[in-house]
């Protein structure tokens, strides 16, 4: 059963800008060491980052308001899954939000991130 959906857009140059500005600050603050690795490994490492950021925010919505306030930025972590050929996957890494989670009834996350020229966009689907 669906209990919420998310949504979010990124410009890429955004979180670019960001990541030139406050450097390692920035990435540790928001993205785990498997997030950041990640990232890093690519060609072109920002919609990467962005992507994760609008995956990230997307989360945050489809949420219920009671699991809100334990969902920080590095709660989660967005990781691909190398056996449906890279497709990311959301773990809850805080046992607290993960607690929450399990007491509102919702079990698994479903997340898809679509990058093009300028933009990120992520939904996430709660159930």
């Amino acid at each position: 059963m669906v209990t919420g959906t998310g949504i979010d857009i990124v410009d890429i140059q955004r979180i670019e800008r960001l990541i030139g500005r406050y450097g390692d600050h920035f990435l540790n603050k928001v993205f785990t060491a498997a997030e950041i690795k990640y990232c890093r490994s690519r060609a072109r490492p920002g919609p990467h980052f962005a992507g994760r950021w609008a995956a990230k925010e997307a989360f945050y919505k489809a949420l219920p308001a009671s699991c809100q306030a334990r969902a920080t930025w590095r709660a989660i972590e967005i990781v691909p899954v190398p056996e449906t050929g890279g497709r990311p996957r959301i773990a809850v890494v805080s046992e607290s939000l993960g607690r929450e989670l399990a007491s509102a009834g919702i079990a698994s996350f479903h997340v898809s991130i679509s990058h093009e020229k300028s933009v990120c966009v992520a939904m996430v689907i709660a159930a």
